[in-house]
């Protein structure tokens, strides 16, 4: 009995034996797997700062201070300092064709020999963008391809129009117009768009997008959350231009209507707006063109109005102004319930009478 307890005994400790060396075979066996899969602590970068200084840098700590890539290099941000880390050539070429290329350069885009923190840098920057050319199409993190995902910060405007909802749906904050869209205004209205970035022969200023063609720079939009828009020089004004702006308060514009010359739309501020003036617009200052009957009508919440230099045939120009407390204007206009003075520029000051 004895014999045969201390038998057993030899087994099972010959059996765990071989269990335990098993283990451990596979263990090193498994174990260039694991170094692979695990978080890369032993990485480290050398990073030049802005002011002068050298450090290195562990992975993790590279990447919690990723900023917005660039072709050249892995770019840092840190307590108000920027840093660079050396990049290969092929981290440059995906930054580049990621910003400027159209949907075939996109699609056939191969993204390899990255290191892991090229990988990282690309997907920082352009992981929540979308490309849309009739449809949306997205960077993965290995390539680019269609996407079902419909909310993104940025949206990228590679070819051709896009439907409002799209827009709307995405919740972009940013907005990039390629040389080869087609912008038109109705695609912001009512979407989240507070930037707009814009290739040749677009262009934006102060909340303002452009076009240039050959007969003249049009005014095509603004965005929509502006309360104070400026628009600058131009020779034409697409109808509902303005219509994003439902939230104006103050309003400069260089003509009235459709162009300088008013005869084609009338020069209505509503052409402007494509036929609603929003009711939160108070104060509006016109700086050329020409002013013609009804000009301002159904602006019932105006009460400011510089028209300084430009002249109107009669009161009409104003009809339905009703709130309106002050008018700057070259007319010598006969406004009941106005007090009129002269102004040093030659013009008229008509303020409402108090009594």
């Amino acid at each position: 009995m004895v014999k045969c307890k201390t038998g057993f005994k030899k087994r099972a400790f010959a059996a765990l034996g071989f269990a335990l060396c098993y283990a451990a075979c596979a263990l090193l066996c498994l174990f260039p797997l694991l170094h692979t899969l695990s978080p890369a602590g032993e990485e480290e970068y050398t990073v030049k700062w802005s002011d002068g200084t050298v450090s290195t840098e562990s992975y993790a700590a590279a990447f919690s201070s990723l900023a917005e890539a660039e072709a050249g290099c892995i770019v840092l941000e840190r307590e108000g300092l920027r840093g660079e880390i050396a990049a290969g050539d092929g981290y440059a070429q995906s930054v580049s064709v990621l910003q400027t290329g159209n949907l075939p350069a996109l699609l056939t885009a191969k993204f390899e020999g990255l290191s892991r923190l090229e990988r990282a840098s690309l997907w920082n920057t352009f992981g929540n963008a979308a490309y849309y050319s009739a449809d949306l199409f997205a960077f993965d993190g290995g390539r680019v391809q269609r996407t079902s995902r419909r909310a993104f910060e940025t949206l990228v405007l590679l070819d051709g129009g896009i439907p409002n909802d799209t827009l709307r749906t995405s919740g972009a904050a940013e907005l990039v117009l390629r040389a080869e869209a087609k912008f038109e205004a109705s695609a912001l209205i009512g979407t989240n768009v507070a930037t707009i970035e814009a290739e040749p022969p677009y262009r934006v200023g102060d909340g303002a997008v452009y076009l240039d063609t050959p007969a003249g720079r049009r005014l095509l939009a603004a965005l929509p959350g502006r309360t104070s828009l400026t628009v600058g020089d131009c020779d034409f004004c697409d109808e509902g231009a303005l219509a994003p702006c439902t939230a104006l308060v103050s309003l400069t514009l260089p003509f009235v209507g459709s162009a300088a010359s008013g005869a084609e739309s009338g020069g209505r501020l509503a052409w402007n707006f494509g036929g609603s003036v929003p009711e939160t617009l108070k104060r509006v200052k016109i700086t050329g063109g020409a002013l013609s009957e009804f000009a301002f009508s159904g602006c019932p919440m105006l009460e400011e109005l510089d028209l300084c230099g430009l002249s109107a045939e009669a009161p009409s120009a104003f009809a339905g102004c009703a709130r309106l407390q002050r008018l700057h204007i070259a007319a010598a206009l006969s406004l009941p319930g106005f007090a009129r003075s002269e102004l040093p520029c030659g013009c008229y000051l008509y303020e409402r009478s108090t009594s």
